[in-house]
């Protein structure tokens, strides 16, 4: 199964923080300091000839700093993510990204990913072609 935009760039924080926790859902009784929270934000989707779209999948990345010293922490991770966290290996690069610290300390990062995408067709091709040749002498 192909993996998901938000758990590809789940594996992208996790390269850049092995030892904190990402999340994808809410958790009762709040997140862990430190942690991210990956949310798409929305879709958009724009019709193109030949059944090809652009699509731009907005998301967020909320940081849970650490409880001791949170703005130092911010700023920290704000310009990792700022250097390193710039696209999707092999599948799209960040666009429009915007980072602020909120008034509830954590930091949020917004971006876009834009991709071009056409219909899959599963319809058989040539399955069932037969060819009855050779080449002919010139003589």
């Amino acid at each position: 199964m192909k993996e998901s935009i938000v758990e590809l760039i789940g594996n992208e924080l996790a390269e850049l923080y092995p030892n904190i926790q990402i999340n994808r859902e809410n958790r009762k009784g709040g997140f862990e300091e430190p942690s991210f929270f990956v949310q798409k934000v929305d879709t958009g989707v724009k019709p193109e000839l030949f059944d090809i779209q652009n699509r731009k999948y907005a998301y967020q990345i909320v940081y849970f700093p650490k409880i001791d010293r949170p703005n130092e922490d911010m700023e920290s991770v704000e310009e990792v993510l700022a250097d390193n966290f710039t696209d999707l290996k092999d599948y799209a690069t960040f666009r429009n990204r915007n980072f602020k610290q909120s008034d509830d300390n954590t930091l949020q990062m917004t971006f876009e990913v834009w991709i071009r995408a056409h219909k899959v067709d599963n319809t058989p091709k040539q399955e069932n072609m037969k060819f009855k040749g050779g080449i002919a002498n010139g003589n």
